[in-house]
């Protein structure tokens, strides 16, 4: 990487390439223009579910940042990246964070810096097919029970100060019932086919080991077995009888094959994707009781605190201490719920912290940026619903901890906005009803700003379209500039 040498300018921080740095989190480079418009403007970001690699999220979003910035002001430099410990004690971990850099029209220098919340190893192996299938059955009895076929219907969760009616939609039963057919039948149509192909092998080697003329005495074993193997797919006698080669019945064969080994990839993608996908939602989201899953969710949701603490400098005080005016949060998916989270938690933290270690996380807080989020699935399915007088104390203590839903003024300010992104093709994502008070107004400034994403177009694929659409771009430089 080069000679190490002092960045001109810039006490605190060294350089081993002009874009890569490393040096303390906060450094008085940095703090001389503390009060300047040009000021650096913090985003921390918490990725969806699946296999994510370290990095990719940061990576995304400071991209986007610096493509909004080059179209609207015709200027950006290329993205930095620092590295820098989380606290002074050597034994810490390192923080990387991206650095996008721009000037607008007036010559105004403008800083964003990038972090990342990375949970995606936390989850690896921990979820099995069986619990993701159980609770994605479980949720869809649960919301069954609170809906009603084409009537109007709705559940009781408490917020802002009392317990709120909130509505529920007339498709939704249907909506619900289709998807438990779906799993159903799927999970079904996986296990005929995971039982057809056991089946098929435990055949095979039941049988006497084949002979196969010719074959190098080396590649004998396993090809004979092999041999075995590939007569007993569905077709395959007909299919090594040269004498029907390309006849009617030797298409018709290959048909066969060709569906049976469709079925296998099917069955194969259907549980990676439950697993991979839907068994971290099992994982993070489920109702407020003790779980197998509940040390791990508290880990994912430990991961999120810890950047975001260390970004809005919680902690003793120290030269390093961040000291970001702005700061928007953003989350994708199942990271819009770890967003959620982490931003309430950050909250509560300043509330019972005392005057010295205060951060003032709503007045530096710009903006919570959702995309792709099931927040309000979640809500009404496996989060806040009761119907006795003790769940409903439970779920009254449950929003104590989510300050964005106890009070307008004091946690929603007129400096703060929600922002959600979704797209009517993503079945993921939805509008957010469920997180304002449906006593005041629609349209008035403290509710969720929900806007639909008319680039997010493809059925399924549309859950992941948001990251490369002008929409998220243009909403996230509305907060960094």
């Amino acid at each position: 990487m080069g000679v190490v040498e002092q960045a001109e300018g810039v006490q605190g921080r060294v350089t081993g390439t002009p874009l890569v740095h490393y040096g303390s989190l906060w450094y008085p480079g940095l703090e001389a223009i503390e009060e300047q418009p040009e000021a650096p403007v913090a985003v921390l970001v918490c990725h969806g579910m699946g296999q994510q690699v370290r990095y990719e999220t940061i990576s995304s979003i400071a991209e986007a940042i610096r493509q909004e910035a080059q179209e609207q002001h015709g200027t950006a430099d290329e993205i930095q990246v620092h590295l820098a410990r989380e606290t002074e004690d050597p034994g810490a971990d390192f923080l990387a964070r991206a650095e996008v850099n721009w000037k607008d029209q007036h010559g105004t220098s403008h800083r964003v810096h990038v972090y990342e919340a990375y949970w995606a190893p936390l989850t690896e192996g921990r979820i099995t097919y069986r619990d993701t299938i159980a609770f994605l059955l479980s949720g869809a009895w649960k919301g069954l029970r609170f809906s009603k076929l084409f009537r109007p219907a709705s559940f009781q969760r408490w917020m802002f100060g009392g317990p709120k009616p909130l509505a529920i939609g007339r498709a939704t039963f249907l909506a619900l019932l289709g998807a438990v057919l779906v799993v159903v039948i799927e999970a079904a149509f996986a296990a005929f086919v995971s039982l057809d192909v056991a089946s098929r092998i435990k055949d095979v080697v039941s049988q006497p080991r084949p002979s196969w003329p010719g074959l190098p005495a080396a590649f004998s074993f396993l090809g004979s077995w092999l041999l075995q193997a590939a007569r007993s797919f569905p077709g395959c006698a007909i299919l090594w009888d040269r004498q029907r080669w390309f006849d009617p019945l030797w298409f018709g064969a290959l048909g066969r094959l060709l569906v049976w080994l469709l079925a296998i990839l099917g069955a194969f993608l259907w549980r990676s994707f439950i697993i991979q996908y839907v068994g971290d939602v099992a994982a993070y989201v489920s109702p407020y009781k003790d779980s197998k899953f509940d040390e791990l969710r508290h880990r994912i949701q430990r991961v999120g605190l810890d950047v975001g603490k260390v970004i809005y400098g919680f902690g003793p005080p120290r030269p390093t201490v961040p000291k970001y005016a702005r700061i928007v949060v953003v989350g994708h998916s199942l990271g819009s719920v770890l967003a959620y989270d982490t931003l309430n938690a950050l909250i509560n933290q300043d509330n019972v912290s005392g005057q010295p270690d205060r951060r003032d996380v709503i007045r530096r807080t710009r903006a919570l940026i959702t995309f792709g989020s099931p927040l309000d699935k979640t809500a009404f399915i496996f989060r806040m619903q009761f119907n006795t007088k003790a769940t409903q104390i439970r779920e009254q203590l449950a929003a104590s901890v989510q300050p964005l839903i106890v009070d307008y003024g004091l946690y929603r300010p007129a400096s703060f906005k929600w922002v959600n992104i979704w797209s009517r093709q993503d079945v993921i994502s939805g509008q957010l009803d469920y997180y304002d008070d449906p006593r005041v107004p629609a349209g008035d400034a403290r509710h969720v700003e929900n806007m639909v994403d008319p680039d997010a177009s493809v059925p399924l694929l549309a859950h992941v379209q948001y990251w490369n659409n002008r929409m998220l771009r243009r909403q996230l430089f509305r907060f960094v500039q």
